[in-house]
């Protein structure tokens, strides 16, 4: 009533439009009002929901054949093995650049030395093999490897490696923090591991001979040795797993040559072994399945002769002798041995059979001299002319004989 009693009467259409405005305005007023806080409510809540998406937005998983580190503003989080993450999850971290996740695999890597020793070519025919034969290797484009016997050779390798992560360095640390620290990435690994097998393998092949090597004879053993010492100086945290050389061979400009010498010394071998073969013959048929023991024997007694020492003699020579005579000794010696055995048997028998008749003889000589004397003549005679070479010619009383003996300049006939 009162509102109706206060209000003025409006004179003009300004008036009025100047109070419809007033009362717009307030009602615009809190329109704004209304949806300002409605607008700040969201917002809280927008803001509210990026935040727990923010602080959760790095939860992350490591699949199989990785390890994961946690670095949080540079610094590895976890002690000792506890700071690698072994496959599964989920594992929670803060966003990045707060927290910083390196995933790094552990399976086995390869590196192949194919540049290093070989031609920069990815071919296996080396490019000296189109050069000609004068021209001498480029240093830095045909790789090449000097043997113990100063010879040039040709090779590629291959290194296997890996990273140790659930083990502990000699100071204590883990592999993985070894890694992260002096490594840092699987290309930086790469590179380490082809250095030092470079060096590696330059110091082995040093010691090896240019036939063991084309035979393949490389001691890759001692390679992975040295390439696993200097790791662990190096604290990388990563261990080789196998070497292996896939082709070693010599450049084409020394294959004659190498040839030439490789047939040499299979002749040799060869001339080598056909004397081995005739020298055991041969004492085996001098001496049968003995020999090597008497010939032993033999020069152990040839030392002492020139040792001069005579009691060393004696004791060489009744062990030789013992030996020599031996049921073990057969082949030739056997032979002289027993037909010198046979031959002093019948010595023996025909003196004995010789002392015997002279004594018989003896015993009738005593008696009468001239009967034996004449006796033996008889037996003589008889004996000559019984014998199936002896022819007998009678010829005529008075008739001259002429007898042809040849060389009767050398005859004279009484």
């Amino acid at each position: 009533m009162n509102d109706k009693d206060n209000r003025q009467p409006r004179s003009s259409y300004l008036d009025y439009i100047t109070g419809t405005s007033e009362n717009n305005t307030v009602s615009s007023l809190d329109s704004l009002s209304s949806a300002l806080k409605v607008g700040f409510k969201l917002l809280k809540i927008l803001m509210l929901v990026l935040a727990v998406v923010f602080f959760f937005s790095n939860i992350f998983w490591v699949p199989e054949g990785y390890v994961a580190v946690l670095s949080r503003f540079g610094k590895i989080v976890g002690e000792r093995t506890s700071s690698a993450r072994p496959p599964g999850g989920p594992y929670l971290a803060f966003p990045y650049p707060v927290d910083h996740i390196i995933r790094i695999p552990t399976t086995i890597q390869k590196v192949s030395l194919f540049n290093s020793f070989w031609s920069e070519k990815d071919t296996f025919k080396p490019i000296i093999d189109d050069r000609p034969e004068t021209d001498g290797l480029r240093p830095g484009v045909e790789g090449s490897l000097v043997t113990a016997d100063k010879n040039i050779v040709q090779g590629i390798w291959v290194i296997h490696y890996k990273l140790n992560f659930d083990t502990e360095s000699s100071t204590g640390e883990s592999s993985v923090n070894d890694f992260i620290r002096n490594v840092g990435s699987m290309i930086q690994a790469e590179e380490i591991i082809r250095r030092v097998a470079e060096a590696s393998i330059v110091r082995v092949v040093s010691q090896t001979s240019v036939a063991e090597f084309v035979s393949g004879q490389i001691d890759n053993n001692k390679i992975k040795r040295i390439i696993a010492t200097h790791l662990e100086r190096l604290k990388t945290g990563l261990t080789v797993t196998n070497v292996s050389a896939s082709h070693y061979t010599v450049p084409k400009a020394l294959e004659e040559d190498f040839e030439a010498v490789t047939q040499a010394e299979s002749q040799k071998a060869l001339d080598i072994e056909t004397a081995s073969r005739h020298r055991a013959s041969t004492l085996n048929e001098l001496a049968g399945r003995g020999w090597q023991e008497l010939l032993d024997a033999v020069k152990v007694y040839e030392q002492t002769l020139q040792n001069t020492d005579e009691t060393a003699e004696k004791a060489a020579f009744e062990v030789a002798k013992e030996i020599f005579l031996a049921a073990d000794t057969g082949g030739s010696i056997k032979q002289i041995l027993n037909e010198a055995q046979s031959e002093k048997t019948v010595t023996i028998q025909e003196a004995r059979a010789s002392a015997a008749r002279f004594s018989e003889l003896l015993t009738y000589y005593e008696k009468n001299p001239d009967v034996l004397q004449s006796q033996l003549i008889k037996d003589v005679t008889k004996k000559i002319w019984s014998g199936i070479s002896v022819d007998a010619f009678y010829i005529p009383k008075g008739q001259k004989l002429f007898l042809d003996l040849g060389q009767q300049d050398s005859i004279k006939l009484n």
